[in-house]
């Protein structure tokens, strides 16, 4: 038996050998993982032998299996090198479809049909993602790495140009021809794309048709585009502001965003207006009225006519005289007011102008100090609602007339004049019935003007509750419109609040007068403010002849009061926009769908507010070098290209563009269209997301290469070429993402190496050497004692 045995021994040895020297061949193999011979002894019994005294049998091969340690990880140059860390198979496809393999060898690359192989042919097996990312695990296929893309091509919609146009460049006048260099200023180039990822070349052309002046501040350059031999022409577009809100105007020229005047916006027809017609700037003026020539003065008119009387006249009332001058006059749509004229020796017809503006501002004015002639009958009243002020007389020296003017401006200002006809003192003057309406429709005098508003400053008397008038505050000194005065109100006063201070306050400014001239003061009003703690003045009358200074005691706020003077508006005169057809100069209107059109029919009246245009192509700058418009994207109509090739739709972003005293330069440039792309690399995560990335910018997530792991790795069966076949003992795959729980991590342009380890492998090389020759020593001892057995028997 013993020889028996000792051949088990060799047998085990020659095995262990083999196993040992398959690793050692194997040590430069990726991904390769090392054997081990698994080894059992031989023992039998029977129930007739006694265990104690049984002897082995010998050795037996149980089984060789891998140890799946991990392998030490080397960098490579090629990007579809992978290695695991950690636990985890790379899912293999064999080349003819019919089974799965598994392997750690990570090194592949691209067959003819762009699939990622091994060097056996064997296919890489992925899951695709949607566009987050997130793979679908339920069914695998080979990936596959396009070396160009398909579908990706995209029209270019949008050109981006930051640029800077030199300040200092000429203004062309001559007509623009793209092949005359001498009549553009500058251009850029660049490429754009049709649907299908042609490239054709976009010329644009600017040329600067205006530079700034005080009287146009900003500067102007039209634009040309081309692309190729094709001109694209620029749409019609809404001016917008800052905040891209879109613009509308009304018939002064005020201009406002959607926001503020949505609710009084109509569809219908419109005239339409361009931003940059917007120049004929004029300044609000009051409704007048022009009287006839004045008869009762000397011919000539001289500064020093002889003496007119007009006998005895009252403001109003019951009794006059005969020669009194009598009219009615109504202002601004007030209820008829009966004027008088004092009476007055006039020794100039401006003294006549300055006394008839003194008695119509006492008529509409403050009631406190209109008296009737006759102290029986009742003082006039105009009510609130009819009050008007600054009403002014001016002579007209050229044309020998009188002007009555309101003392508002705007169209809303109107002036109606009514005289008896009989009234020889009236007619004398030149009063005739007559009226200048307010403009309810067209823009003629502008818009109504500002009053003088004095703040004065922060009280410091305690306002909460009655207000302290004493003898060291109680004076005010007051110049309205240039007639000055003092009030003192009664001291001490403990009695009132700061409002009825301030009730005080305008009646006693209203009844002062200037005493040499009689010009009253009305219309003036004072307000508390009490947010602001202060006072505030008020005139009756608008604009640049307004003006109002009141000092007083700094427990009023009023130490330090400058002088407050009202505004005259401006406003635009609107001028329709024309265009040059068949030689003639042709109005131009928008539609109700925002289309222009020269045709008028469907127009009535101008809305209340208008869309607002910019010039088609058209770039303006402030003085600053800043754009001024367009604010927006400059859009175009649909370009045709030659051939039949297809159309642009495009627009072109100059927000960024710039006016400055620096040369010429492309500050930025770019579009957004893209041709078909190359493949150019691949980026692949550590959880196997293959991202293909190509020449046209494109970036494309194609699959997320995932990893099989087993319950038993160890039963895998092996097939050659580092790979392995599902068994019962292995168990199914599991299938699972890099780096998620229980899978390794994927690591791109590296490989694993084998985990054979060579100084081990020499240790059982020697090893099994040595259980070789002792197993061959117990058969060559065996035969030896065989054979003296023999010899015995001989």
């Amino acid at each position: 038996m013993s020889f028996y045995t000792s051949l088990t021994g060799l047998n085990a040895a020659t095995a262990q050998l083999g196993v040992t020297s398959n690793n050692i061949a194997n040590v430069g193999t990726t991904g390769f993982k090392r054997s081990r011979a698994d080894f059992g002894d031989i023992f039998s019994t029977s129930p007739l032998q006694k265990s104690s005294s049984n002897i082995g049998q010998g050795v037996s091969l149980k089984q060789v299996s891998q140890e799946f340690s991990q392998g030490n990880v080397s960098t490579s140059g090629n990007s579809l090198d992978l290695a695991i860390t950690g636990d985890g198979f790379f899912p293999l496809r064999s080349p003819d479809g019919l089974q799965e393999v598994y392997t750690r060898n990570g090194s592949f690359m691209l067959n003819d049909q762009n699939n990622v192989v091994n060097s056996a042919g064997q296919r890489l097996l992925s899951a695709a993602v949607d566009s987050s990312g997130k793979a679908d695990l339920s069914k695998l296929s080979v990936l596959n790495i396009p070396p160009k893309t398909s579908g990706m091509a995209k029209e270019t919609t949008k050109i981006q140009l930051g640029l800077n146009l030199p300040a200092d460049s000429t203004v062309i006048t001559a007509e623009f021809d793209r092949t005359n260099p001498a009549t553009y200023n500058k251009s850029t180039a660049l490429t754009v794309y049709d649907s299908g990822g042609n490239g054709y070349l976009a010329t644009v052309y600017y040329v600067k048709t205006q530079g700034a002046s005080p009287s146009m501040p900003q500067s102007k350059w039209q634009t040309y585009v081309y692309v190729g031999n094709s001109k694209v022409t620029p749409s019609l577009m809404q001016a917008t502001d800052k905040n891209g809100q879109q613009l509308y105007v009304n018939k002064y020229g005020d201009i406002k965003p959607e926001s503020a005047v949505q609710d009084e916006l109509v569809t219908g027809k419109t005239m339409m207006f361009s931003l940059n017609q917007l120049t004929d700037q004029r300044v609000s003026q009051p409704a007048n009225l022009h009287g006839e020539e004045v008869t009762v003065l000397t011919a000539d008119m001289t500064p020093t006519p002889a003496d007119v009387n007009l006998g005895k006249i009252s403001l109003g009332g019951a009794a006059s005289s005969t020669g009194t001058a009598k009219f009615k006059l109504s202002v601004d749509g007030s209820a008829d007011v009966d004027i008088q004229l004092d009476e007055t020796t006039a020794k100039t017809p401006e003294e006549i102008a300055a006394r008839l503006a003194n008695a119509i501002n006492k008529a509409f004015g403050d009631d406190a100090l209109v008296t009737p002639a006759d102290p029986t009958a009742t003082p006039p009243v105009v009510g609130k609602d009819d009050r008007r002020y600054g009403i002014d007389v001016k002579y007209d020296t050229a044309a020998k007339q009188f002007i009555i003017y309101s003392g508002t401006t705007g169209d809303t200002s109107s002036i109606k004049l009514t005289v008896d006809d009989t009234d020889p003192a009236a007619t004398q003057l030149g009063l005739i019935s007559t009226e200048t309406p307010a403009s309810t429709i067209d823009a003629v005098r502008g818009k109504p003007s500002a009053p003088a508003v004095l703040n004065g400053n922060a009280i410091t008397v305690n306002t909460s509750g009655s207000v302290s008038i004493n003898d060291l505050n109680n004076k005010f000194s007051i110049t309205v419109n240039g007639v000055k005065g003092t009030i003192t109100l009664p001291a001490p006063n403990n009695t009132g609040t700061i409002t009825d201070l301030a009730q005080t306050l305008q009646t006693e400014i209203n009844k002062l007068e200037d005493p040499n001239t009689g010009k009253p003061i009305r219309g003036v009003t004072v307000n508390f403010d009490a947010p602001n703690n202060r006072l505030v003045f008020s005139t009756g009358n608008t604009g640049d002849s307004a003006s109002i200074k009141v000092t007083g005691s700094a427990d009023w706020g009023l130490s330090n009061s400058e002088t407050a003077r009202g505004s005259t508006s401006n406003w635009y005169s609107m001028h329709q926009f024309t265009e040059t057809a068949d030689g003639l100069q042709k109005p131009q209107f928008i539609d109700e769908n925002g289309k222009q059109t020269a045709l008028r029919d469907g127009f009535n009246t101008l809305p209340s507010w208008s869309p607002i245009y910019l010039d088609r192509g058209e770039l303006s700058f402030d003085l600053s070098g800043k754009t001024l418009s367009p604010r927006s994207n400059m859009l175009f109509d649909t370009a045709f290209l030659e051939g039949g090739k297809g159309a642009l739709t495009m627009q072109i972003d100059f927000t960024q563009s710039t006016q400055y005293s620096s040369p010429f330069a492309v500050l930025s440039q770019s579009q957004d269209g893209a041709p078909e792309g190359d493949l150019m690399g691949l980026d692949i995560g550590v959880d196997g997301l293959v991202s293909a990335n190509y020449s046209n910018g494109s970036q494309q997530s194609l699959g997320k290469i995932v990893l099989a792991n087993f319950s038993s790795p160890t039963g895998l069966r092996q097939v050659g070429d580092a790979s392995y076949l599902a068994s019962a003992t292995s168990g199914k795959p599991k299938i699972g993402e890099g780096g998620s729980a229980g899978f390794g991590g994927i690591r791109a342009g590296a490989t694993e190496r084998a985990n054979v380890d060579l100084t081990k492998e020499l240790v059982d090389l020697i090893t099994a050497q040595r259980n070789f020759q002792a197993n061959a020593k117990a058969i060559e001892t065996s035969s030896t004692m065989t054979q003296a057995i023999v010899n015995i028997r001989s």
